[in-house]
């Protein structure tokens, strides 16, 4: 029993996931609009086509390659090599009508998400500002918009960026210092030889 709701649990955690969702949708959106796309480029679009190019129904549109007749003297296309190209350009015109009606929807879908985040934010911060300002009205005993004041201002300078970090030196600049300081030390090294020399002399 405890492994079936362990199970349970685990299937449930992985639908409720963002992702899983949003394939749902998009599996669900899609197969429902497929019948409507269908329909606008079998009815609408592809006549309009027709009649532009003068040419009957273009979606028979082909290219026999190696041609079969039958015995009356008509094609067998069921035989025959041919090149439907007709069929080919009517499946883009479905897929890049399919593409805007499912890019719209989800576009549609994430601006609606956006703006619910964007509001939740709002209400979230709006409430610690009214508990912080009830908590500084009860200590200091001073007047809910004054308290509200001071809430608002911990509150941004909470949400204020930290101080970027200072550059670390490079390593052109490490060996630079390390050079300057090997040259003071040197030298320092040399005035102290120089001055214990004349100590010498002077006592001799």
């Amino acid at each position: 029993m405890k492994g079936l709701k362990k199970i349970w649990g685990e299937f449930k955690k992985f639908i409720m996931r963002g992702n899983v969702l949003d394939l749902a949708v998009g599996v669900v959106v899609g197969s429902a609009f497929t019948a409507i796309v269908t329909s606008l480029t079998n009815d609408i679009i592809m006549p309009l086509i027709n009649w532009a190019v003068g040419d009957g129904d273009i979606s028979s549109l082909c290219t026999v390659l190696d041609a079969v007749y039958l015995e009356d003297g008509t094609l067998d296309l069921a035989n025959s090599l041919v090149i439907n190209w007709g069929a080919l350009i009517q499946a883009v015109l479905n897929f890049i009508l399919i593409a805007i009606v499912i890019f719209a929807i989800v576009k549609t879908i994430n601006t609606i998400r956006e703006a619910g985040s964007k509001l939740n934010k709002q209400a979230k911060r709006e409430r610690e500002i009214l508990k912080r300002a009830k908590k500084i009205k009860k200590e200091q005993g001073i007047a809910m918009d004054d308290a509200r004041k001071q809430a608002e201002a911990q509150l941004a300078a909470e949400e204020a960026p930290a101080p970027a970090a200072p550059a670390k030196p490079t390593v052109e600049e490490l060996l630079t210092e390390i050079r300057n300081l090997l040259a003071a030390n040197a030298e320092s090294g040399k005035v102290s030889s120089s001055d214990g020399s004349e100590t010498e002399a002077e006592n001799k």
